[in-house]
């Protein structure tokens, strides 16, 4: 029945690992209900996470997250949630059990599913390989009311990973609006995890960001029947003011009045916002309206095959060696694959920083990007960059060549009983 003070310890998959001790070690200093989330997955991340090696990685990365907090969360009773389910996030659980089990460290772990729908076609050429729904909180509150301390989820709404905690700590009904809106404003605020405590917003001038080597997790307070929010960051390096609240809050709103969510529909239009102590600001006024009649899906599709390839040249005429290979790439590529579209970069220092001047470059690297969705043909083009160690301009070297695969992501639109959240249980964790 308390408050409800939730730490951000990632805001994209590749985060500092000890972001997450850092905000856990916060969290101890508030009492409450205490939750550590990791906010793991943007559209891209979705798209990687595809496939047995997408899979594998999710896994790893989730495990590595905890590693560096699990001792000190489970101590102090700080439970876990996190998106970084990725596409699996049954196995992802299973993987984190496992961890826990090896080290003899006893945590339940539950997992949300639903956000998972058939796969249909899409206007976008290529295979569509997987779709997803952002679903919102109602499965995380499941899997914490079945007994769950670790959260894994899927394709969650970044903010819902706060509403989860707050919804079932102050049992909130799924149309209270306004207070839903407000978890969904703590939600928002921290979701990027340092970007809110000068993460992402420092620079010269007015914009100086102290200790910007190891930046503090920022802190969402919710207080039960109260419609004030206060984020903070109690330890590390950074600032959290209402200047570096103010960008996140508008951070990817489209519309103030109306951001959309799978809770809710929160305004913020009439937020205020005060700096009530150090690296703390306290916000009033946001509303909430009836969540909308259809959730944004993501569907990822197949999109072929992207090839690079750089050479450098160096010296007083190595830009206009650089521009001679590029026109023979050109030249060959026209006779090779005239339907290709490559793209061409010739990226060098401009700046001596010794001369404090602008002068002309010395050491150049001409990169060639194509995209296709025959690996042959990419292939194809490639060789023609290494080729140029002998049928090119003089003294090109540190040739790098590299073929990924290329998936697309096409963003629908489903009805909330196409993608029902589901909270679980893993039956074989203590």
């Amino acid at each position: 029945m308390g408050d409800v003070h939730i730490a951000a310890g990632a805001g994209f998959s590749n985060d500092r690992r000890e972001l997450g001790e850092i905000a856990a070690q916060s969290l101890t200093l508030f009492e409450g209900h205490r939750y550590l989330i990791f906010e793991c997955l943007a559209e891209r991340t979705l798209a990687l996470a595809q496939g047995e090696e997408g899979r594998r990685r999710q896994a790893e990365r989730a495990v590595g997250y905890l590693q560096a907090c699990i001792n000190t969360c489970i101590l102090n009773n700080i439970k876990i949630i996190s998106n970084f389910g990725g596409s699996a996030p049954k196995q992802v659980a299973e993987a984190i059990a496992g961890f826990l089990k090896e080290h003899n460290l006893r945590r339940k772990v539950g997992y949300v599913l639903g956000d998972e729908l058939p796969v249909k076609e899409t206007e976008h050429a290529g295979r569509a390989i997987s779709c997803n729904a952002y679903i919102g909180a109602k499965g995380i509150v499941e899997a914490l009311d079945a007994g769950a301390e670790i959260v894994v989820t899927g394709r969650v709404a970044d903010p819902s990973l706060a509403v989860g905690p707050v919804a079932f700590e102050h049992e909130l009904k799924w149309i209270d609006w306004n207070r839903l809106a407000q978890a969904t404003l703590a939600g928002h605020l921290i979701e990027c995890a340092t970007q809110v405590c000068g993460g992402y917003f420092a620079d010269t001038g007015a914009k100086q960001v102290p200790g910007l080597a190891r930046l503090g997790a920022p802190v969402a307070s919710i207080a039960r029947g109260h419609d004030r929010l206060t984020i903070s960051k109690p330890l590390g390096g950074g600032s959290l003011t209402t200047a570096t609240v103010t960008e996140q809050l508008l951070y990817e709103i489209h519309d103030p009045a109306r951001y959309l969510t799978p809770d809710v529909v929160m305004d913020v239009s009439g937020v205020s916002m005060q700096q009530s102590g150090k690296d703390e600001v306290t916000l009033t006024g946001c509303v909430g309206h009836a969540k909308p009649d259809w959730l944004k899906t993501l569907t990822c599709v197949d999109a072929g095959w992207i090839g690079e390839g750089e050479i450098s040249y160096m010296g007083d005429t190595g830009l206009d060696r650089a521009q001679m290979a590029r026109a023979v790439l050109k030249q060959r590529l026209e006779n090779i694959a005239p339907s290709a579209e490559p793209h061409f970069d010739i990226v060098g220092a401009m700046y001596d920083e010794a001369e404090s001047n602008i002068r002309r470059p010395r050491d150049v690297r001409l990169r060639m990007a194509v995209a296709s969705r025959d690996r042959d043909q990419v292939q194809a083009l490639l060789d023609e960059v290494e080729a140029l160690y002998l049928n090119g301009p003089a003294g090109g070297g540190g040739i790098r060549l590299n073929i990924s695969p290329r998936t697309a992501t096409v963003a629908g639109a489903a009805r909330h009983n196409e993608a029902v959240p589901r909270g679980y249980l893993l039956e074989d964790t203590p």
